[in-house]
């Protein structure tokens, strides 16, 4: 079937939107942006994947916890859960579950802002203007975590103030940055940001080091990684969010439009055009207004419809048409029953206006409202609906 020439300009015309629209997507889903949470399964610069894989290679029983802190392990003094800026606020139940968990002698390597939502002893500031690029800490005490030396990092928040439950090991001045305090039989290892173990950071001077020794031995440690606090409760639209199924569903429906306005344009009822009545009553108004308004012809625009009262009023009395005012509005009152008081008052401002070479539109249209009130009540001009 041989196209007409018209529908060949609209596939043409589809082509050259399309076409760039399509290949922009493309690009777009290919280049993954940064989360910034420094999830296990993430292999982005500011993500775990490397640290979590290098724990397993030396050794470290290490694997994805993805359930509530409800069910951690009952026997928790072998244990390490790893929560790495975790972003999902915990339940007060999840909250309490935590603190058991630390009871029963459990141990947490908590880093961010967030942590005194997740352990009620945290307490810490955020920073509202963290550092770009990490800067280079010195231990401040000789203990099993400052082992490695100094360390880089970009602080997200700093501990509060300092205590005797609480050791800094590192410190930017007088702020620390990494503190451990223990909970009865539990342990806490707080730190200011997860860069240390970020796939980006963990092989920076140190940081590896303050990994390990945070996690402590290999033996009899069992690690676990919290994705739950990740948001990675996994729902098919949540894995869709994270691939290129959703930009492509984009271009998919961008074609299905594109057919849709082709096959609509050929196949779709047709209608024949509207078109303007050049000779409506409105458009006949709308005109002439314009053309007093260009003429400043504000005087004029009252004088018409006064005088057109007067002689519609006068030939309805059978007087004539320069009849005084006052004598008009009397022979309304007495002859046609015309019981309305204001008339004559309004007709002495309209005869005012006129002689007001100043007189505003606002006024003139006022007054000639109030005149057509007049004129209806007295049936000078048939109102046809």
């Amino acid at each position: 079937m041989r196209l007409e020439k018209s529908d060949r300009r609209l596939l043409l015309w589809a082509g050259l939107i399309l076409v760039p629209l399509i290949a922009a997507l493309a690009i777009l889903s290919s280049n993954e942006s940064d989360s910034g949470i420094p999830s296990s399964y993430s292999a982005q610069a500011s993500g775990a994947k490397a640290a979590f894989l290098l724990l397993q290679d030396l050794g470290y029983e290490v694997e994805r916890w993805e359930q509530p802190p409800t069910e951690l392990p009952a026997d928790a003094s072998k244990t390490i859960l790893v929560l790495a800026n975790p972003t999902t606020p915990p339940s007060a139940e999840e909250k309490a579950a935590l603190q058991t968990y630390l009871l029963r002698g459990g141990k947490i390597l908590l880093t961010g802002p967030s942590a005194r939502f997740y352990v009620s002893q945290a307490d810490v500031v955020p920073e509202f203007v963290p550092e770009p690029i990490a800067k280079t800490f010195e231990p401040q005490l000789v203990t099993a975590l400052t082992r490695g030396g100094a360390i880089k990092m970009s602080p997200l928040a700093y501990w509060k103030q300092s205590s005797t439950e609480v050791l800094a090991h590192y410190a930017d001045a007088s702020r620390p940055i990494v503190v451990s305090l223990s909970v009865t039989k539990g342990k806490v290892i707080w730190w200011a940001a997860s860069t240390p173990l970020s796939n980006s950071g963990i092989s920076k001077s140190g940081n590896l080091d303050l990994l390990l020794n945070s996690l402590g031995s290999a033996q009899d440690n069992r690690i676990l990684w919290d994705e739950y606090f990740h948001s990675s409760r996994r729902t098919v639209m949540s894995y869709w969010s994270e691939t290129p199924i959703f930009f492509a569903l984009v271009q998919a429906g961008l074609v299905a439009v594109a057919l849709l306005l082709t096959y609509s344009r050929r196949n779709g009822p047709i209608y024949p055009p509207d078109e303007q009545v050049r000779l409506s009553p409105l458009e006949f108004v709308e005109t002439l207004g314009g053309l007093y308004r260009r003429a400043h012809a504000t005087r004029v625009a009252l004088e018409v419809p006064y005088a057109r009262f007067r002689m519609m009023a006068a030939r309805q009395l059978g007087m004539k048409a320069d009849t005084p005012t006052a004598e008009l509005a009397r022979a309304l009152r007495n002859r046609l029953g015309y019981k309305d008081d204001n008339l004559l008052d309004l007709l002495q401002r309209i005869e005012e206006a006129l002689s007001d070479p100043g007189l505003q539109e606002s006024t003139a249209l006022e007054l000639v409202q109030e005149l057509n009130v007049h004129v209806h009540q007295l049936q000078l001009i048939s109102f046809e609906k």
